[in-house]
C-alpha cells in the first residue's frame, strides 16, 4: 500500500533537488524515495542518538580529527 504525503520546500532546495534528480535520471519523486531509504533506524535502545547531527556549528576545524587537534597543540 502506498500513501500520499505532501511536503514543502524552499524555491533553492526544490531546484536543486530537481536538478539532482535530472543528473541521475530520475524523477523528484525517486530521488526522494532513495533519500528516505537511506535514513538509519531509530535505535530506541540508545535514546542518545536522537541528537546525533542535530548541531550545527561556524567553527571550521570542528570538524578536523580528535587526534591532530590534540597532537597539534603540543611542542
Amino acid at each position: 500500500m502506498m500513501l500520499r504525503t505532501q511536503s514543502s520546500l524552499s524555491e533553492e532546495k526544490y531546484q536543486a533537488a530537481k536538478q539532482e534528480a535530472e543528473r541521475l535520471g530520475i524523477s523528484l519523486v525517486e530521488l526522494l524515495q532513495r533519500s528516505l531509504r537511506n535514513v538509519p533506524p531509530v535505535d530506541g535502545s540508545q535514546p542518545w542518538m536522537n541528537y546525533a547531527g542535530m548541531v550545527e556549528s561556524e567553527d571550521t576545524q570542528s570538524r578536523q580529527p580528535i587526534d591532530d587537534m590534540i597532537y597539534s597543540l603540543k611542542d
